[in-house]
């Protein structure tokens, strides 16, 4: 990581240019001032002191700067988090409308705030979220799961807090379901409950990949037959191919690869005890379900009646 100096060349207040020299000023083309001798006295002291004071001046400037620096490089992950944030809600703001567009943002930082969560309470160091436009979000681990265990546990906490997020605007919608704020909280609903879904297919990168890895490196294989049949769905009904599963699919198959080849080279990654599988697997089965359910009822409130 590169440091910001702060560099200045500092010439003495007291230096007066020699005996017949020559001082020229700015845009002129003759000497200014070139004969005339430094005066002594209280003028040159009055001048000392005007410049002490206007040193004085620059180093406090500085050492707030210089401060001010170090929380920017301190902080710099949340500067990463408020600026993506607040630039991909303006983009979905300019698609969507502001409040969709805003609260489809807040969705996506709520899920991979779980990761962030769950990962800080098992003792994983992890960044705070970035967020990719059409992409989603993103965060990054300063070190490596010593287990699938961990691995997996740190995966579901996005869906498990995502999902909360997408009930919580449902039961709002429920609470006022004619009213405009109403509205809004069914359709943001409708999102929470599908993106979350679609992230526990069964696939790494996804989270569903991650937490499946734990039960079964095969998983993984179904999620890229999940994954290719939803890319060749898309293409039959010629809507718009997702550029974002295209890439799953594309990751998924490599990090699948690498799922089978790791099993054989560090099999102690994948000692998991029996309870932990149990617990980790009801857990996924469990959040399958009620997303799945959220989606039905939400997209059934979503269909035109008579």
């Amino acid at each position: 990581m590169g440091k910001l100096k702060v560099m200045a060349d500092l010439y003495s207040p007291n230096q007066e240019p020699a005996a017949g020299g020559a001082d020229y000023g700015y845009g002129t083309d003759r000497p200014v001032q070139a004969d005339i001798p430094a005066q002594p006295g209280n003028r040159g002291r009055r001048n000392g002191g005007l410049a002490a004071g206007i040193l004085a001046f620059l180093a406090f400037v500085f050492g707030k700067l210089s401060y001010v620096g170090l929380l920017v490089l301190k902080f710099k992950g949340l500067w990463f988090t408020v600026v993506s944030t607040g630039l991909t809600a303006l983009i979905y703001a300019q698609l969507f409308g502001w409040a969709f567009g805003v609260g489809i943002v807040l969705l996506i930082l709520i899920h991979e705030s779980g990761h962030v969560v769950v990962a800080r309470i098992i003792g994983l160091p992890v960044s705070l979220p970035v967020m990719i436009p059409f992409l989603g979000a993103f965060v990054s681990m300063k070190q490596r799961p010593r287990t699938v265990a961990q691995e997996s546990i740190m995966a579901i906490g996005g869906p498990v807090l995502g999902s909360i997020a997408a009930g919580l605007c449902y039961l709002g919608y429920l609470a006022m379901p004619d009213s405009n704020t109403g509205q809004l909280l069914r359709a943001l609903a409708y999102f929470g409950f599908l993106i979350n879904l679609f992230n526990l297919i069964p696939l790494t990168p996804l989270d569903g990949g991650r937490v499946t890895s734990l039960l079964s490196k095969w998983f993984n294989v179904a999620g890229l037959v999940i994954a290719a049949g939803l890319l060749l769905f898309e293409m039959q009904s010629g809507t718009t191919v997702s550029p974002v599963l295209f890439l799953v699919l594309i990751f998924g198959a490599f990090a699948t690869y690498q799922r089978f080849r790791s099993t054989v080279l560090n099999p102690e990654y994948y000692a998991v005890d029996a309870q932990t599988k149990i617990t980790v697997g009801a857990l996924y089965l469990g959040l399958l379900f009620a997303l799945g359910v959220g989606m039905l009822q939400t997209a059934a409130v979503l269909r035109p009646t008579g």
